[in-house]
């Protein structure tokens, strides 16, 4: 067993294939620009940037328990006119800042004695390629040139770490091996199989046609993305997963996210069909990536389909703009449930049926109703 500075290597779960994706600065500068640059203090890299460009002191700042400096949003103190990096080139690699030298697989969290290595796919244009991308064992040999922890040892929230890491990097891992398999073959059944119940799907596909139709319009039908977009949706699916369960949004407990994240996904995709569409091309990570986020709170509410919200009386959180009271609406219904136990599908119909049946309106109040929906589905 090889054991290094992060520990045992069986112990850290990378989300994406061995050898899959490729990255080839294409000096855009997205990366090196309004992010911040991450220092690994402990190995004294903090010390050697004051020495040699003391002005960055006036740019320190400590983000929680990491020192970074801050760097101007229309690009970093350090990029030239060329975009390389000056540090680089005047001082040598090993000096680089330790967070853009491991960029895009910068992203690494501890649980317990696991390790989990993610990647940025909203700033950098990483592809998906056939073989001859980025090693496991390279990146996993970066990371051990850093020492502090800061950088490379974010602590991921957990009641008991030793157990939650053990149970969620063997079950990820298992995950994401079926799907980089389904990505190969184009199978979305077997990608499904992987994450739910595989007898669900037809039941499931089923409901994502009837909330489509109802939120955007009779004839707007869910359907799956072209090969090459589900191709690399599946690649960037572990990834997504990860970060859905322990990022921010929390739309429920993590042992309870699995059928609610694997119907989101199941969304997702058909949002992804649609995109294309519109593109009129296949979709890249970055844009699926970036479709993620921003269809969430929908993606949350397809998810939530055939379950019964329901509310107590009392304050609920309203979105700041609210036409024609569509989220009031809605929080109204969702008290009213609490005897009927309608599904939030009947319950949209409803209010539809009740004159809220613009498309435009009921998708974009929808997606503002995040704190309505996570209420009403709080204790389900």
């Amino acid at each position: 067993m090889t054991r290094g500075i992060l520990g045992a290597v069986e112990h850290v779960y990378f989300t994406w294939p061995d050898g899959r994706l490729r990255y080839e600065c294409r000096g855009c500068g997205a990366c090196c620009k309004g992010h911040g640059i991450g220092l690994d203090v402990v190995g004294g890299q903090l010390a050697q940037l004051v020495a040699r460009r003391p002005q960055v002191v006036a740019f320190l700042r400590r983000r929680g328990d990491a020192i970074t400096a801050f760097n101007p949003r229309d690009r970093c103190w350090f990029l030239d006119d060329g975009g390389l990096c000056r540090i680089e080139v005047e001082d040598g690699r090993a000096a680089k800042p330790a967070s853009c030298r491991l960029f895009p697989f910068n992203r690494v969290f501890r649980i317990g004695t696991y390790v989990v290595v993610d990647y940025n796919s909203v700033i950098c244009p990483l592809a998906l390629v056939a073989d001859g991308g980025v090693r496991h064992a390279d990146v996993l040999a970066e990371i051990e040139t850093v020492r502090d922890d800061a950088v490379v040892g974010t602590r991921l929230p957990a009641r008991d770490a030793a157990v939650e890491g053990k149970a969620f990097v063997e079950s990820e891992r298992a995950i994401a091996a079926e799907l980089f398999a389904a990505a190969n073959a184009g199978e979305l059944a077997s990608a499904w199989a992987a994450q739910a119940d595989a007898a669900a799907l037809d039941r499931e596909r089923a409901t994502q046609d009837d909330a489509f139709a109802t939120l955007l319009g009779a004839g707007v039908a869910w359907r799956p993305p072209s090969e090459r977009t589900l191709a690399t949706a599946l690649v960037v699916t572990p990834s997504l997963r990860f970060n859905e369960l322990y990022g921010p949004r929390q739309y429920a407990p993590r042992s309870k996210m699995s059928p609610v994240l694997a119907r989101m996904w199941l969304a997702w995709l058909g949002f992804a069909a649609l995109g294309e569409e519109l593109a009129q091309r296949a979709l890249g990570m970055q844009e699926l990536t970036t479709l993620w986020a921003e269809q969430a709170p929908l993606m949350h509410a397809i998810a939530r389909w055939q379950d019964a919200p329901q509310l107590k009386p009392g304050p609920v959180e309203l979105p700041g703009v609210d036409p024609g009271g569509f989220v009031r609406s809605l929080g109204q219904a969702f008290v009213d449930n609490r005897r009927a136990r309608r599904t939030l599908g009947a319950l949209i119909a409803q209010l539809e049926d009740a004159g809220s049946a613009d498309a435009t309106a009921r998708v974009t109040a929808l997606k503002s109703a995040d704190a309505v929906l996570r209420a009403g589905f709080a204790h389900s």
